[in-house]
């Protein structure tokens, strides 16, 4: 069947006054302009062909950078070489005292709980000696180290105060060794074993804190 279209007057776009039945229009023809991705296509690629190779990591990098540890020195802060400085002799002779004498006690705590078969505090106590051995060596050299005052309940607290701590410190645990070995009861010296933990840690929390500004009046 044969459909007929008619043309408005005035219309100039030639159109077709007849269109066969079944027929199709022709389909829309595509644009032959080269687009911008053609013409970036056909320019030359400034992207190198070979990579420079990656920096090797050092033990000294880690995962977390942002980490912060119990341990950030080195064993020089336990070195006995100071090149003649006598004040930081001292205080690192100090240092070893307090440590080996506490080490040398839980060493013994140690064999006395598997000389008398408690296996269960004997694996914790070997627990508690790595920690406590870290922990100790962690706080004493944050005093050894410290510089500057700074300002305890109204007392300004500087390097001087820090050594007699440290040379106290030495004293009273090579003390322990002697109530350990002579004292009838047990609670003299855990009460000083423990009042020289709390202390030595309290030390420590005061050299983290700011140092007082020094004043040029």
């Amino acid at each position: 069947m044969w459909k007929f279209k008619l043309t408005p007057p005035g219309n100039t776009e030639p159109d077709r006054d007849i269109i066969p039945p079944d027929v199709e229009d022709p389909p829309p023809q595509r644009s032959q302009t080269r687009t911008p991705f053609h013409n970036m296509a056909s320019q030359p690629s400034s992207f190198p062909e070979t990579l420079p190779p990656r920096p090797q990591k050092s033990k000294d990098d880690r995962l977390c950078p942002g980490a912060r540890f119990c341990w950030p020195f080195d064993w020089s802060s336990w070195s006995l070489n100071t090149n003649g400085d006598h004040a930081l002799l001292m205080r690192r002779i100090c240092m070893w005292v307090t440590l080996a004498v506490r080490t040398f006690t839980y060493i013994m705590s140690l064999i006395l709980n598997l000389y008398g078969f408690h296996f269960g505090a004997f694996v914790i106590g070997i627990v508690f000696t790595v920690l406590g051995f870290f922990f100790i060596a962690w706080c004493l050299v944050g005093i050894a180290e410290a510089k500057g005052s700074r300002r305890v309940l109204g007392t300004s607290v500087n390097r001087w105060h820090f050594d007699v701590f440290l040379l106290g410190s030495a004293v009273i645990h090579i003390g322990l060794i002697f109530i350990l070995f002579f004292a009838r009861s047990a609670t003299g010296f855990l009460t000083t074993w423990y009042g020289m933990w709390i202390l030595i840690f309290a030390a420590k929390w005061i050299t983290a804190w700011t140092p007082e500004e020094q004043s040029n009046v």
